[in-house]
């Protein structure tokens, strides 16, 4: 099989070397060197610093099987021979063999043959034996080899040799002499470099290292790591030694496949890298005198989306029950739904939150529940329904309750968001008697939840109100009619938007902490087959983190309780388990008052803003890639710059998952210019993107015929009018449609347009649908009567996850959203967790990403495996159109209205009812209104505020 390539490797040295001339197909493969100097684009791929073996060999031999390409590059006598590993061996089963994937092998060599007739494209070379170039036979002058394992930037040409070894030996592969194990063996034994790494796999600068007991040395940008060259010792003197690679700080760092959590690490024969970082350098100091900046010893396990989160809540719920006195429930959320069954319930189970609180009062346990409390009005505030219909307006915005992503963000549908939340809150209040009880109503969601969970004996529960006002908003504009109406009636925007859970059970304290409350919405698999599809990620948080989380549901429970929990009392808290991998860092948000206004939350008088200063912190540090889900992507300032920035310093890609229909009024041209100045810097290289499930129809079990028709008259390729039948199963427009394999998008019924038997439909196509991006859909056909029609939608995943991965080193899982709500105003909790083992080993970051990515590509997860787990190499899959299995599309493919039933019904209700219940005149005013430069007011003012954590 497969012959050492070399007979006499005795001559061969390892030697630093920069790579500046890979052919194209190994340039493809290789990851990028990393960053370029301070505020210049990364280097390209073809610079990749390498660590090479180089010397002299008289002849070049290969076995007659396998397959290697052939490639010369730069100068007419230097050449590569390169090819996979599971390609040299024809082996299939070697491709699972292998630890690290598919390994390629590339031999660089001089020879003093021109063969220029090789330029070009990678040919295949066969096994001739010599190899033959050009017609010629190659006499090898100078020999380099190079092997490098996608998703491994980090690993050395010698760790990747002896993975393949290993892989040979497992496979019972020793045929030739010399055998392949022998030029390994023998390469081992030459003097190696022992290269020290960044959590994104490039040569660690700047960081002190030292041999234990002696003098430290800086590692330089020359030293690519190397720590052997750093420390001017031979390999040999070295071997046996302690490496002290903390830099005085709290590290993180593993070789040889084990962490190293003090930074000191024994130095083997067979050490070839360490990976480490500084706790510090990613975790920001800790705002909060009760929580620690970090805590070591933590398992994290995290969750996608609702059904497995509640599946270990719940597990962990029941066992709390069943241990009577000692068991413990903490909910905080920003709603809760306690009468909801929250998954399947084997016999004896309990999946309601209403059966969790009443039957662990019963058993002795405590059940403790807090929830946003939204509105705080100033009373008498109502004068007519106008008024209770402008301030309901901005309340839904406010909330979050009304998509405005139903139409692109332009001038009209700036205005037509407030029109629309204020015709609905006129038709509301119409003809009410009590405006203010039924705004109570609408907009108190948690206060039955809270209501019915109190009324169980010694079950606790309260609605917990945050008290800034919009005078410790230093954005916020209190000027113009609107908001004059607004602020007559409450000052109080902020919110809290924590979620989590806490549950003791007899076996110990689980914690978490993520984007998902107990509501029936949230319940949901990757697979997102619900109508209303809704994707987010969560956490459990077990070890000394635990407690910081207990901390913080407490400190919020004594400002509104005024009562103890048992958690807090002395011991309740010892014996969390310390064996865990994570280091793990709780981090809130909570707003600052204005000085001197008496205002501001006990446990955080002067605010916290320790989310953003990580989130910040963690972007800083990354060199391989960055990974954002987010429900807004309207950051500050501070946020946007860093994202900007990190295209100057990371190698790989920035991926940006987002929602289509955000509920934020006002924020897409925000979003938009955020993602104009991401490309700007980042180029090909960033992909922000919404998700999509594959078309479906908009049949119900009440309509199971809507949306299948027929065309009623031909159709041209120039048509913007077609017709369609029978007219009782045309769907409300806006709706989409296919003919023929063209996708159309329905937008209005041709006015003044009637027959018994069709409807005429305006439609758009091709461009106009914005199907797959800002200007393309399917191409126009002509289409014959009688043609099939399916009416439907695409339904978008509404992405509410708030999380950031980061060169699989560390990852950021919680409530906070990417605008100044989440980083300065509202009450928020993150957990920031990295590994004792940084990205090496088994990694569940790691896992979580490709987890995550093979959902949104429509990926098998044993491609993914492979495919995702180099994230530069996979850059391209995020290109692939929605139609041949991708959810990832776009953002630009963002369609005028993605979801047909809200869209439909309210086009429906406002059209048939606005001549009689509303006044046209008032609608003009606040238009005109809005129109103005009011809607950057409203949107600092009321939707996304601020608070004096933000520097002017």
């Amino acid at each position: 099989m497969l012959v050492s390539p070399i007979a006499d490797v005795s001559a061969l040295a390892w030697s630093h070397t920069t790579v500046s001339d890979l052919p194209p197909g190994l340039s493809r493969l290789a990851p990028p060197s990393g960053p370029g100097a301070a505020g210049t684009p990364a280097r390209p791929a073809s610079e990749h610093p390498a660590l090479l073996g180089s010397g002299f060999a008289t002849t070049l031999r290969f076995p007659g099987s396998g397959r290697w390409w052939h490639a010369q590059t730069s100068g007419s006598t230097v050449h590569w021979l390169w090819g996979s590993a599971a390609d040299v061996l024809q082996f299939g089963t070697l491709r699972t063999r292998l630890p690290l994937g598919n390994p390629v092998v590339a031999l660089r060599f001089t020879d003093a043959t021109d063969a220029s007739a090789e330029q070009g494209d990678p040919q295949g070379v066969m096994g001739q034996d010599p190899v033959m170039l050009a017609g010629n036979p190659v006499t090898v002058m100078q020999l380099r080899l190079f092997a490098l394992v996608p998703g491994a930037p980090g690993m050395d040409t010698l760790s990747v040799l002896r993975y393949l070894a290993a892989a040979f030996d497992a496979e019972g592969l020793t045929f030739g002499t010399p055998t392949w194990q022998a030029f390994v063996a023998t390469m081992a034994g030459l003097t190696a470099p022992l290269r020290v790494l960044e959590p994104g796999g490039s040569p660690a600068t700047g960081r002190s290292i030292a041999v234990a007991g002696g003098a430290p040395v800086t590692l330089t940008a020359a030293h690519l790591g190397d720590a052997v060259a750093a420390l001017g010792m031979t390999r040999a003197g070295l071997t046996g030694a302690t490496l002290d690679v903390s830099a005085g700080a709290s590290p993180i760092a593993s070789a040889d496949g084990a962490a190293h959590p003090d930074g000191r690490v024994p130095v083997t024969a067979a050490t070839s890298t360490i990976s480490v970082a500084s706790v510090e350098d990613w975790l920001s100091p800790q705002q909060s005198a009760a929580l620690s900046r970090f805590t070591r010893g933590n398992t994290v396990l995290p969750f996608v989306d609702g059904v497995a989160t509640y599946a270990d809540l719940f597990a962990q719920v029941n066992r709390a029950v069943t241990a009577g006195a000692e068991g413990s429930f903490y909910v905080t959320g920003y709603s809760l739904q306690h009468d909801v069954v929250l998954g399947p319930a084997a016999a004896g189970t309990r999946r309601r939150v209403v059966d969790v609180a009443t039957d662990m009062a019963a058993a002795g346990g405590e059940a403790r529940f807090l929830a946003l409390e939204m509105l705080q009005l100033n009373p008498g505030w109502v004068r007519d329904v106008q008024t209770a219909a402008q301030v309901t307006a901005i309340l839904l915005a406010q909330a979050g309750l009304v998509a405005t992503a139903l139409q692109p963000d332009d001038t009209l549908n700036k205005i037509s968001f407030l029109l629309h939340a204020e015709f609905l809150a006129g038709l509301v209040f119409y003809g009410s008697t009590d405006p203010e009880g039924l705004l109570e109503k609408l907009f108190e969601l948690n206060k039955g939840a809270i209501q019915a969970l109190g009324a169980i004996a010694g079950v606790e529960a309260h609605l917990d109100p945050v008290d800034a006002e919009v005078g410790d908003n230093p954005r916020a504009v209190t000027t113009g009619a609107l908001a004059s109406v607004v602020l007559g009636a409450t000052r109080k925007f902020s919110v809290f938007h924590q979620k989590i859970q806490v549950v003791r059970t007899d076996e110990g304290v689980h914690a978490y902490c993520g984007g998902i409350d107990l509501n029936a919405d949230r319940l949901q698999t990757p697979g997102h087959g619900s109508r209303s599809p809704f994707h987010d990620v969560h956490a459990r948080v077990d070890g000394p983190a635990t407690a910081e989380l207990v901390k913080t549901f407490a400190e919020r429970w004594q400002h509104v309780a005024g009562t103890a929990l048992r958690l807090e009392a002395p011991g309740a808290l010892d014996g969390l388990p310390t064996g865990g991998s994570d280091v793990v860092q709780v981090a809130r948000t909570y707003y600052r008052p204005l000085a001197g206004s008496g205002r501001g939350l006990p446990y955080a008088p002067a605010g916290e803003s320790t989310i953003l200063e990580t989130m910040l912190a963690a972007i800083g540090r990354a060199r391989r890639y960055l990974y954002l889900e987010d429900q807004y992507l309207t950051p500050p300032p501070a946020f946007a710059d860093a994202l900007v920035a990190a295209a100057a310093h990371v190698s790989g890609p920035l991926i940006i998952a987002i929602p289509a229909s955000p509920d934020q009024p006002f924020g897409m041209p925000r979003r938009q210019a955020l993602i104009d100045d991401l490309r700007a810097a980042w180029g090909d290289r960033v992909k922000v993107g919404i998700l999509r499930r594959k078309f479906s129809h908009t049949s119900t079990s009440r309509e199971s015929s809507s949306g299948r028709l027929w065309l009623a008259a031909p159709v041209t390729t120039g048509a913007n009018v077609i017709e369609v039948a029978p007219p009782e199963r045309v769907p409300a427009t806006p709706f989409w449609l296919t003919v023929d394999g063209e996708v159309m998008r329905a937008t209005h019924r041709v006015a003044g347009f009637t027959s018994p038997t069709s409807v005429r439909l305006d439609v758009e196509r091709w461009e106009d649908t914005r199907l797959f991006d800002a200007a393309s859909g399917t191409p126009r056909a002509e289409h014959k009567v009688r043609a099939a029609v399916s009416g439907g939608s695409f339904p978008s995943i509404y992405v509410h996850a708030k999380m950031l991965l980061v060169d699989d080193a560390f990852a950021a899982i919680g409530s906070a959203n990417s605008n100044r709500r989440g980083y300065y105003s509202d009450g928020e909790c993150n957990v920031f967790a990295m590994r004792e083992q940084v990205a090496d080993g088994d990694n569940w970051i790691r896992d979580l990403r490709i987890a995550l990515w093979a959902e949104h590509l429509g990926l098998a997860p044993e491609y993914a495996a492979v495919a995702l787990r180099d994230p530069a190499a996979g850059l391209a899959l995020f290109d692939r159109k929605f139609t041949v299995g991708s959810r990832f599309t776009t953002f630009e493919a963002q369609p005028y209205a993605t979801e047909l039933a809200l869209s439909a019904e309210f086009t429906d209700k406002t059209s048939a009812l606005t001549s009689l219940l509303w006044d046209a005149t008032f609608i003009a005013a606040i238009g005109v209104e809005i129109a103005g430069a009011q809607s950057d007011d409203l949107f600092a003012t009321f939707i996304d505020p601020s608070s004096r954590l933000e520097a002017p």
